[in-house]
């Protein structure tokens, strides 16, 4: 197994992908592969580790993290990140794992890596703690802006995920939405949950915010931009709750402190964006994990285990066999294309009235 690592995406590039590699290399067991600018990357892996086994391929250029995503894949193919996704395209590597542009990331897996058949866009999934365990984010950023199928598409992605990964018969997938009633939200909103409620998916109707994390469904459905807002609102909110704990709890209660503290910290190492490691970019026929564009070296090292772990499982191949066999990507498209078609008969049929 060889594992690609975008050496020059994210803010803390390139010393951040040096070192999570370097940190992941053992415990991953696979062959770890940075590419970026080979004199940079090897001056700084000979600072860092002389006997280290990790491989650089040559890639000078950069996407920067304000660059338009379609414009500079197409324009910058000598950049880390498009190198390394031609390789995942052509098999000489497994995966790839980038902190850089998400955009550019969805941009060239899309071009380069494919989709699944019948797929629309691809959409990032993260889990976020419950009162029962975990509730898979989908999507968490990488499409701002989502139609009704590509919300249904994304809750049928979610749930042949957790069929995959956590043996879930049947999840119970919500549309994140401002309230319960099916005319509340968008209009995308709206013919979303008409799909899902004809669909064969355990679709549960519309979930309010306050209820994500009750326990009540294994999948959350939603358009990048508010998944994206809400998980950063979710890091922010639990690195601020902390520092609160920190400075307003009573000097005096040191037990109490020390089991508060003890408890955050269990909860940060299994949901923290650094111990989280990235997001698997689902869709795409091979494995593409993103990680936080703020990600350190820890977390760069957790993306590759993720990364890792996700090879091993075939979880990318399993789910493009899988959605294939099982039609639901078409039978949501095909009966999106029948709504419309309805619709616009009703408006003729009433004009010509």
């Amino acid at each position: 197994m060889r594992i690609a690592v975008d050496a020059m995406g994210g803010d803390f590039a390139p010393e951040a992908a040096v070192d999570g590699a370097l940190g992941a290399e053992l415990e991953c067991r696979a062959e770890l592969v940075l590419f970026g600018h080979e004199d940079r990357l090897v001056e700084i892996l000979g600072r860092r580790a002389a006997t280290s086994r990790v491989q650089v391929v040559h890639a000078p250029e950069t996407i920067g993290m304000g660059e338009a995503a379609p414009v500079a894949v197409r324009r910058k193919k000598d950049s880390s990140l498009v190198v390394a996704m031609r390789c995942l395209a052509e098999g000489s590597v497994d995966a790839v794992v980038s902190a850089g542009n998400s955009a550019a990331i969805v941009a060239a897996a899309r071009h380069y890596v494919g989709l699944i058949q019948a797929l629309r866009r691809p959409a990032m999934a993260v889990a976020l703690p419950t009162a029962e365990g975990k509730v898979l984010l989908v999507d968490a950023g990488a499409n701002a802006a989502a139609d009704a199928v590509n919300l249904a598409q994304s809750a049928g992605l979610a749930n042949f995920f957790l069929k995959v990964t956590e043996d879930e018969t049947r999840p119970r997938v919500g549309l994140l939405n401002i309230g319960h009633e099916p005319i509340k939200g968008t209009k995308a909103i709206q013919r979303a949950f008409s799909l899902l409620t004809r669909s064969r998916l355990h679709f549960v109707g519309n979930v309010e915010p306050q209820g994500l994390f009750a326990g009540q469904i294994e999948a959350a459905v939603c358009d990048g931009f508010v998944g994206n807002v809400l998980l950063k609102v979710f890091e922010g909110l639990s690195e601020t709750y902390l520092k609160l704990m920190e400075f307003q709890l009573d000097p005096g209660l040191t037990e109490v402190r020390t089991a508060l503290r003890e408890a955050f910290g269990r909860f940060q190492r299994r949901y923290h964006y650094e111990a989280v490691g990235g997001a698997p970019l689902l869709g795409v026929r091979r494995t593409v994990v993103v990680a936080h564009g703020r990600s350190t070296g820890s977390a760069i090292a957790n993306a590759i285990l993720v990364a890792g772990n996700l090879v091993r499982q075939r979880v990318f191949e399993r789910m493009d066999e899988e959605l294939e066999q099982d039609g639901i990507l078409s039978d949501l498209r095909h009966d999106n294309a029948f709504y419309m078609l309805e619709h616009l008969k009703s408006k003729w049929g009433l004009r010509q009235g």
